[in-house]
């Protein structure tokens, strides 16, 4: 006579590919059998960004720069023990950024968008002056703001692809930590070259970065890395999510601003 035990289907775990029965892996604690992830369950995850610190951040840092799609298709498919969670991956990486550039009043010399725009006066273009300096300090804290409407772009563009909102959700946050980080290891740079016009370089050069990681990664995770259509999508998505996120920022970056200034003054 067999036992409910013995009568359990043995199945293959996502994470590290043992067999095992049961709802979760003997060898490894993975799910055997992955949910589906939604905003609820990416929602969910936020207390323990303050609350809890997991081994997984440098392993989430090598994998998404070296193969990004692959990661994806194996996290989605059940492989999520071994990583850093979405939500503590971009807000860890954003307010690590926000904190060194902040502390240390990075900015350039260079007339910045809104110093030319509000230059009439002498008032309009310390204001000016201010949200510049606010936006350069901010950026990666406007782009945790804008990426939820980012994913929501790329879950249209790509909806055939039958990935859930919370998915594409998850990537685009696993994608701007990745990109930030970049920005995080030429710290010594901008602290170096801090107050000068070469700061208006390394932006540039993080912005061809930009570019260059997420025409990469929606390319790794979408189309394989395997067509010369699925490149020309990638790289036009992708300029036009820059164009996209220049004009929030442009419309996002004063409004922030005037709310610190309410909240706690200059």
């Amino acid at each position: 006579m067999t036992t409910a035990a013995e009568e359990e289907t043995e199945n293959l775990c996502p994470a590290c590919a043992q067999p095992g029965t049961g709802g979760y892996c003997s060898h490894c604690s993975e799910r055997m059998v992955p949910e589906r992830i939604t905003i609820k369950s990416v929602l969910k995850s936020i207390p323990d960004v303050f609350f809890d610190v997991e081994h997984g951040l440098f392993y989430s840092i090598k994998m998404l720069f070296k193969a990004p799609g692959e990661t994806l298709r194996r996290y989605f498919k059940g492989d999520r023990q071994r990583h850093y969670k979405p939500l503590k991956f971009v807000l860890f990486i954003g307010g690590l950024y926000a904190f060194l550039f902040i502390s240390f009043n990075i900015h350039g010399n260079a007339p910045g968008v809104y110093e030319g725009l509000l230059k009439d006066t002498a008032y309009g273009r310390v204001t000016g002056q201010q949200i510049d300096l606010f936006t350069a300090q901010w950026t990666s804290v406007i782009m945790l703001i804008q990426f939820p409407v980012i994913a929501f772009v790329s879950w249209l563009v790509f909806r055939k692809r039958k990935y859930f909102y919370g998915e594409h959700f998850v990537a685009n946050a696993y994608f701007i930590g990745e990109v930030s980080i970049f920005q995080l290891l030429m710290f010594p740079l901008y602290y170096g070259l801090n107050g000068t016009r070469w700061i208006g370089v390394i932006n540039n050069f993080y912005l061809l970065w930009i570019i260059a990681y997420y025409t990469y990664a929606f390319y790794d995770w979408l189309y394989f890395r395997k067509t010369t259509r699925g490149l020309l999508i990638s790289i036009t998505l992708v300029v036009c999510l820059i164009i996209m996120i220049s004009a929030l920022t442009f419309i996002l970056s004063p409004l922030l601003y005037y709310i610190k200034l309410a909240l706690w003054g200059s």
